[in-house]
């Protein structure tokens, strides 16, 4: 086989983690211009892979050719030396430095005097963001003022903006939406057009079929096989292959809609913030799913925020069991017995260096302590009950939530919000950077929750995510409602219509 058809080569790669098996002896090769995929359940061994190419961990056994030539050293600076670069799972940026800076981190652009060049700086920095059609976005923004979703972009044009010979994408659309999921997908058909090589990670088997030559499926740390996408590839073949069971049949099916009682349970009133939301209103009966969505821009991060109380509104009003709350903050929240799912796990989900059954009790310590004393044995009762209830992936309930694999973290925070044994949840992308397995299991959670009379709101991207699971759906455009649709009624086409298209306010 030629160099360029073992371009890069991944030879008998085993790593574990103490009694944690994370690789086992995977072997496979990647193309020089192509856009190859590795697909695989949670624990499967995707980001373990693909951080030991990038030199973040050093694998226990087995080696690793780039152009035929052996990697020598595991290091990320000798990763970036050899053309390696990286976008992570989780966001990986400076949020006290400019748009510009994070671009181009190692100060490419200097002036005669070795000084920073700015004004060459910001210059280049906005072609790059020209790429994504960034219009609002200025290269002299700090980091920290910008939405995840944007930081997202920033970080993978840092990664396409540098010198490269091998591009490895981490989920790279789990927080972009499908507008700009899409700009993404020809920029990277553009760069695999003009030779270079990227090694792609995603669950979302739609963009894998769009945009991959190559298939590679791991499961349980082993290497399953490698799939042409030669015109007869499937979603039914990539999940039969990755799970070794047929889920096609559970996943985003066509959801069985029943008269949901008017029992309303959470309202909220004429919802206004300043160049964020414009009139907002909506209402929750209990054991319903409301779904929220809405493109970019459109209101659906803020108003998610300010019905939890983490965020200011200028007027409005919230309601819970008819009652108004006349202070909404979390605490309150909490004590309503609300709870609420974040949508970054790294940043304001978890307590990653903490065990896992401290965060499972985090919503319960105040009804499982006696005089300010934890009764660790009940802790201990109600983090196995849910690291068994959810299927966690974990060597035990002592183990720090950083160690574990996205999907598990993901079912950790889950497990948070259920032991509280709540009457309203608030979810946002509940399956964010989750396999195809893990995806249905807690859809599956989610529809036996609410048949059990808790009202449940889901603000999520993923449109086939909310239609298999509401019972009626809020769009949002504007930062303002456009439209709801409600049961057998329920479609993608109207949904985009509203979202996107001219669809008046109901």
């Amino acid at each position: 086989m030629s160099r360029e058809e073992n371009y890069l080569k991944i030879s008998g790669i085993s790593k574990s983690y103490g009694a944690v098996r994370a690789l086992k002896d995977v072997s496979f090769s990647v193309k020089k211009g192509e856009i190859h995929t590795i697909l695989g359940e949670n624990g499967a061994g995707k980001s373990t892979l693909v951080k030991i190419i990038m030199g973040e961990q050093e694998p226990d056994s087995g080696q690793i050719e780039l152009d035929g030539e052996v990697i020598q050293y595991y290091s990320p600076l000798h990763a970036r030396s050899r053309g390696i670069q990286m976008v992570h799972q989780e966001l990986a940026v400076f949020e006290n430095m400019t748009v510009a800076e994070n671009i181009f981190p190692w100060n490419e652009y200097r002036t005669n005097l070795n000084g920073v060049n700015w004004k060459k700086l910001n210059l280049e920095a906005q072609k790059r963001l020209d790429m994504f059609d960034l219009k609002s976005v200025r290269p002299e923004q700090l980091m920290r003022n910008l939405t995840l979703d944007i930081q997202q972009m920033i970080e993978i044009l840092r990664c396409i903006s540098a010198r490269h010979s091998v591009l490895l994408l981490d989920e790279p659309t789990s927080g972009l939406n499908d507008e700009e999921t899409a700009k993404l997908m020809i920029i990277l058909k553009r760069l695999r057009d003009e030779g270079e090589t990227i090694l792609y990670i995603s669950h979302r088997l739609k963009e894998i079929l769009e945009i991959s030559d190559s298939v590679t499926i791991l499961r349980d740390g082993e290497y399953i096989n490698t799939l042409l996408n030669d015109g007869n590839m499937t979603e039914d073949l990539l999940i039969n292959s990755m799970v070794g069971r047929d889920l096609s049949s559970t996943l985003y099916r066509n959801k069985v809609y029943s008269a949901v009682e008017k029992n309303v349970l959470f309202e909220a009133k004429n919802i206004c913030k300043e160049n964020a939301l414009n009139d907002v209103s909506f209402s929750l009966s209990k054991g319903e799913i409301l779904g929220i969505f809405g493109l970019e821009g459109s209101g659906t991060v803020m108003l998610s925020r300010i019905i939890y109380g983490l965020g200011d509104k200028d007027s409005g009003d919230i309601f819970f069991r008819k009652a108004k709350l006349e202070k909404v903050m979390p605490s309150r929240m909490i004590e309503n017995k609300i709870l609420y799912l974040n949508t970054n796990r790294k940043l304001a989900g978890l307590l990653l260096d903490m065990p896992a059954s401290d965060n499972i009790g985090l919503a319960v310590f105040k009804k499982i302590s006696f005089f300010s004393f934890i009764d660790f044995r009940k802790l201990k009762e109600i983090s196995r009950k849910f690291i068994k209830h959810l299927s966690i992936v974990i060597p035990s309930a002592k183990t720090h939530p950083r160690n574990l694999s996205g999907g598990n973290q993901q079912k950790v925070m889950l497990s948070i919000c259920l032991a509280a044994e709540p009457d309203l949840l608030i979810v946002n992308e509940p399956t964010r950077g989750i396999d195809v397995g893990a995806k249905a299991e807690i859809h599956k959670l989610l529809l036996e929750t609410v048949k059990k009379g808790v009202g449940i709101i889901i603000f999520s991207s993923e449109l086939p995510e909310l239609i298999s699971l509401s019972d009626r759906i809020v769009v949002m455009k504007n930062n303002r409602i456009s439209g709801e649709v409600v049961g057998k009624d329920i479609d993608e086409s109207t949904i985009m219509t509203y979202a996107a298209g001219g669809g008046d306010v109901v």
